[in-house]
């Protein structure tokens, strides 16, 4: 539990002192959903580069096994979701002065299987002039197949 929570804790320090009393525009906005698209077109082109890109350098994933990752952690494991798509639904978004929190509920399907179903929080800071995702919970909400490529670690 303490490995989780502590960098929890960084997290939220980071967002808190990286927010700033400014109102993002509606482009600017609007941009997050383009580049929010990026990063799963990434993710299921299995290309850890352009994903790596896309990212903060404080990114930090809990994924739907419980297994806590920053991105260097994480960055092996993009290939394995090469191939998968996505279907994201009932999704809400706050922004807290240059931090945006998505939530939602996905569907992953490999070869229009389904092979995964969860709820998320996603975190994005707009910052560079460019929106940078910064964190990723993931929650299983039933289906969760196992050699599907969703939860077993990369093979060396």
């Amino acid at each position: 539990m303490k490995t989780i929570t502590l960098p929890v804790i960084l997290m939220l320090f980071l967002v808190t002192t990286q927010m700033k009393a400014q109102s993002l525009s509606k482009p600017i906005l609007d941009q997050l959903e383009i580049t929010e698209k990026d990063m799963f077109a990434a993710t299921s082109n299995g290309d850890s580069e352009a994903f790596k890109k896309i990212c903060g350098p404080e990114y930090f994933t809990i994924n739907a096994n419980g297994v806590a990752m920053t991105l260097e952690e994480a960055i092996p494991f993009i290939p394995r979701f090469k191939g998968s798509t996505v279907e994201l639904s009932q999704q809400k978004q706050r922004v807290y002065g240059n931090f945006a929190l998505r939530t939602g509920f996905g569907k992953v399907f490999i070869n229009s299987q389904l092979v995964a179903e969860f709820l998320y929080s996603s975190g994005w800071i707009y910052r560079d002039k460019r929106w940078q995702f910064i964190h990723w919970q993931g929650t299983p909400t039933g289906i969760l197949l196992e050699g599907k490529g969703m939860i077993e670690p990369p093979k060396n």
